[in-house]
């Protein structure tokens, strides 16, 4: 029978190398799901956008692709199905990447602000030169729930641009018409043919140009960053109008004003935010949003104490050579002034006004609460053993085994040696409100003092 052994020194017999995706579309993992507890939480502060939604070009590229779909339905006579209309966008989306990358000669570096979702998959199949450019390259790795039409539709729906069916609404008819530039422009008619061509069913390649028209210049007025650096104010607010300003939901608005006037007091993370709104110091607050917004900021905290725990044992018990007593790691990862923090911030979550809106939610909201009333009062082990039995708990109900971590008569094994904790910086929930900033930028709707300050040039005279 096989049996586990001891290593003295793990770091000198085992390695791994892995160059990081310049453009994965993961998340970091979540190893008690407290991302997807928060994200339900963000959902009630902000329920028009999501985590994913955040270029306001991008929400324009979905309307415009999904409205071109019809035109092709139309025009190639393609099945009318909501499978057909979702591999029609795919098309469009691969020749909008492809655009972007040749408008900037293939220099799309991580953290670019053109660097569209897919980025790696176009920088694959662009290459420099005249000659035609591939339409049917794999974009993006689960391409229906890591595309752009799966990160942008459900806030589109939610904002009533979309219908089920995928098709546009009349209310997005004026951003539609917009996308490629208003209506002064006489070519804009001349874009929208480019487009067509590569919704062509049995079109695997693209041309550089079409009517004199160049596949850089597509990527030039169609970009990110197209609606800042062409100085298209009119599109930024119609933008801004239909998702943030005149949202179905009035609490985006009310959210969106406090995010703006952070950004006018120079306030930038989340827990700041959450602080100056409760405060009263970004403008008024009623009751119900204020309660919200007092909640948020408690499961925050025991949010980051409780990663920082668990990512305290993992690290712990893999600097043991993997096996190591319970007891010891539970000593040495939860000392009295260490359990006593946790402690702290897990009985101002279960005193916060909407505690009981966390105990509703669905799949792990009720279960991360039982585990904080587990916790208040419990020794080093027996915090331990809670916090583990959850993490196990939380994997089971994905699916995914029994966790991480197995406890063998007093004995902690680690089964999972490829987890990387994110940086304390990141254990706070962003609760969307960056998106929300991310947006505001977009649409041209950030104080100009507040950006000035932030690039550190210097007030005029």
């Amino acid at each position: 029978m096989a049996a586990l052994v001891k290593l003295d020194d793990p770091g000198r017999s085992l390695f791994w190398t892995a160059p990081a995706a310049d453009d994965s579309e993961l998340a970091t993992e979540d190893p008690l799901a407290l991302d997807y507890v928060s994200q339900q939480l963000g959902l009630q502060l902000l329920p028009t956008l999501t985590t994913r939604s955040t270029r306001a070009q991008a929400f324009a590229m979905v309307l415009y692709g999904l409205a071109l779909v019809e035109r092709a339905i139309a025009l190639y006579h393609a099945p009318v199905t909501v499978e057909s209309r979702r591999h029609l966008f795919e098309r469009w989306e691969r020749f909008w990447a492809l655009a972007t990358l040749e408008f900037r000669e293939g220099g799309l570096p991580r953290g670019d602000p053109d660097a569209m979702r897919g980025v790696q998959g176009a920088r694959a199949a662009w290459r420099p030169g005249k000659g035609p450019l591939p339409l049917d390259y794999p974009l993006i790795s689960r391409q229906q729930e890591l595309g752009n039409l799966g990160a942008y539709l459900s806030p589109l729906r939610r904002a009533n641009l979309v219908l089920d069916d995928l098709r546009p609404s009349a209310a997005a008819l004026d951003i539609i018409d917009a996308f490629w530039d208003e209506a002064d422009n006489k070519h804009r008619g001349r874009y929208h043919d480019y487009a067509l061509l590569a919704l062509q069913p049995d079109a695997s390649k693209i041309e550089r140009s079409h009517a004199n028209l160049t596949l850089a210049r597509v990527g030039e007025f169609s970009r990110l960053t197209s609606l800042t650096e062409r100085s298209r104010a009119q599109q930024q607010r119609r933008l801004y109008d239909a998702l943030l300003a005149q949202a179905r939901d009035p609490i985006t608005a009310a959210v969106t004003s406090l995010v703006q006037a952070a950004v006018r007091l120079d306030i930038d993370s989340a827990a700041d935010i959450l602080d100056a709104a409760v405060a009263g110091r970004l403008g008024p607050v009623d009751v119900a949003l204020s309660e919200l917004l007092v909640t948020a900021r408690r499961f925050g905290d025991a949010m980051a104490a409780m990663l920082t725990t668990f990512d305290g044992i993992y690290a712990a018990i893999q600097q043991e050579g993997w096996t190591a007593s319970a007891a010891k790691i539970a000593n040495a990862v939860l000392p009295p002034q260490v359990l006593a923090e946790l402690q702290h911030a897990g009985r101002r979550l279960l005193d916060a006004p909407r505690a009981n809106l966390l105990r509703g939610l669905p799949m792990h909201g009720a279960a991360y609460m039982r585990l904080t009333e587990q916790l208040i009062g419990a020794d080093p082990v027996t915090a331990l053993d809670a916090i583990l039995g959850y993490h196990a708990a939380v994997q089971r109900e994905r699916r995914r085994g029994e966790g991480w971590i197995r406890s063998e008569h007093g004995t902690l094994v680690l089964l999972v040696t490829s987890y990387t904790a994110r940086p304390e910086a990141d254990r706070f929930p962003s609760y969307k409100l960056s998106a929300v900033r991310q947006l505001l930028s977009d649409t041209g709707r950030l104080s100009s003092d507040a950006k000035r300050r932030r690039s550190g040039a210097k007030d005029p005279p």
